[in-house]
């Protein structure tokens, strides 16, 4: 999961600059809102669908990635719709990281909680740092040697949207898969 979450750091600064988005309008809706009042309120949802929260987060996701370099594809500014996709990947994302942490930590004894915490954070961090890279390099490869503006990089920015898309449907496949064994 943390390597889909990586996104979360050049996503905003690429719609900024290249798109001369305001800073505020790319934070206010693409990841601080949806993320923060799903995050908060997800616990909220019948306990019956708190089995189907993480999957159904990736791929809430996945599509909002999709839908974001739809969006985008023909070198606009992607509209209200690109909104619309980024607030709907700042809900997906928080939809399957919450949930996925709460369960993760409910099973750590007490006395391995810092432990299993300092753990996850580590992950995350290395995830992000590998996210980054990954699809930083996707991005400029696919780029080729073009200039940085939005209509000549669209395609590598569908390139980008959809291999994002892609790992947050591993996301939701790998978040299927039941556990076979307790490691102790």
């Amino acid at each position: 999961m943390p390597l889909v979450l990586g996104r979360e750091r050049g996503w905003p600064l690429w719609c900024w600059i290249v798109l001369g988005l305001s800073a505020v309008l790319v934070a206010l809706f693409a990841t601080a809102v949806a993320f923060g009042v799903v995050g908060l309120n997800w616990q909220r949802l019948p306990a019956r669908w708190h089995a189907a929260t993480v999957p159904g987060g990736f791929l809430l996701a996945a599509v909002s990635f999709a839908g974001a370099g739809l969006a985008l594809r023909d070198g606009t500014d992607g509209g209200p719709w690109l909104l619309v996709a980024l607030t709907a990947s700042g809900a997906g994302l928080s939809l399957a990281y919450s949930p996925l942490l709460t369960r993760t930590l409910a099973t750590v004894r007490q006395q391995d909680a810092a432990d299993a915490s300092g753990v996850l954070v580590t992950a995350a961090q290395l995830g992000l740092l590998i996210d980054v890279a990954v699809f930083g390099a996707v991005f400029l490869g696919a780029a080729d040697d073009t200039v940085p503006s939005a209509g000549a990089s669209a395609d590598a920015l569908w390139v980008t949207c959809v291999a994002l898309a892609g790992a947050a449907l591993c996301g939701a496949l790998m978040s299927l898969v039941r556990r076979v064994g307790h490691l102790r």
